[in-house]
C-alpha cells in the first residue's frame, strides 16, 4: 500500500465518506430468533460522522439490509439529519444530510455510489469507503481512499489504506472519522460536539 504520507495527502482531498453498516457500524452479529433483529452500534461512531459533517464532508451510508432488516440504521440516519446541526434547507449553514441506501449489495452498491456522486458532481478521487467484506470490494476499488475495521475479512485488510484499531460497531467508524481529521491538521476539540 501507499505510504503514511500519501495516504495523509489523499485524506485531504476526500470530499465524501462512503460506509458499509454491519460489520462497520455494527458489530456484524444479529441476534436471531426475537420479533426483530437486534443489533448493537457504538455512539463513537455517530459522533464520527458528526465530526466529518462538522468540517463539510458528505456522508453516505450503503448496506444490503432493506426492510425491517435496515430499520435500525434507517431510523439512526433520520435521527442524525433532524439534529439541530443538520441543514434544513440548501445553503442554511448547516451539515449536510447523510444518505442512506438500502438493498444495495456487491455490484450495486457501486451503482449507489455512482449515482450519489453524479448528483453531487464529485470523482472517485475525492471519496473514500469503510467496508468489511466482499460484498464491499467493487466499491472500495474505486475509491481514492479504502479503510477496513480492524476485525474485517483478512481480503479487505489486504487491500485497505487504513485499518481501525477499534472493531466494528465499536468505533472502527470513528477511528477512521479521527484519521481524516488529523490528516487535515484539525482538532476534533474545535468542532461542534453533535
Amino acid at each position: 500500500m501507499n505510504s503514511n504520507q500519501n495516504i495523509q495527502e489523499i485524506a485531504k482531498k476526500i470530499k465524501v465518506v462512503f460506509s458499509d453498516v454491519d460489520g462497520v457500524f455494527t458489530n456484524n452479529q444479529v441476534l436471531e430468533g426475537a420479533p426483530y433483529k437486534s443489533k448493537y452500534r457504538s455512539y463513537y461512531d455517530g459522533q464520527g460522522v458528526s465530526l466529518l459533517r462538522a468540517i463539510g464532508l458528505d456522508v453516505a451510508l450503503i448496506t444490503n439490509e432493506k426492510g425491517d432488516s435496515a430499520k435500525h440504521i434507517l431510523d439512526v440516519v433520520e435521527k442524525w439529519n433532524t439534529l439541530p446541526s443538520s441543514s434544513k434547507i440548501e445553503g442554511d449553514g448547516g451539515w449536510k444530510h447523510v444518505k442512506i441506501y438500502t438493498g444495495m449489495g456487491g455490484s450495486r452498491k457501486l451503482e449507489a455510489a455512482m449515482d450519489f456522486l453524479k448528483e453531487k458532481n464529485i470523482s472517485f478521487d475525492e471519496c473514500a469507503y469503510i467496508g468489511d467484506d466482499l460484498v464491499d470490494v467493487p466499491l472500495m476499488q474505486k475509491v481514492a481512499l479504502r479503510a477496513a475495521p480492524i476485525n474485517a475479512d483478512p481480503h479487505i485488510k489486504k487491500i485497505a489504506h487504513f485499518i481501525s484499531e477499534r472493531e466494528g460497531g465499536k468505533g472502527a467508524f470513528r477511528d477512521f472519522a479521527n484519521f481524516i481529521l488529523e490528516a487535515r491538521g484539525i482538532d476534533p476539540l474545535t468542532l461542534p460536539p453533535q
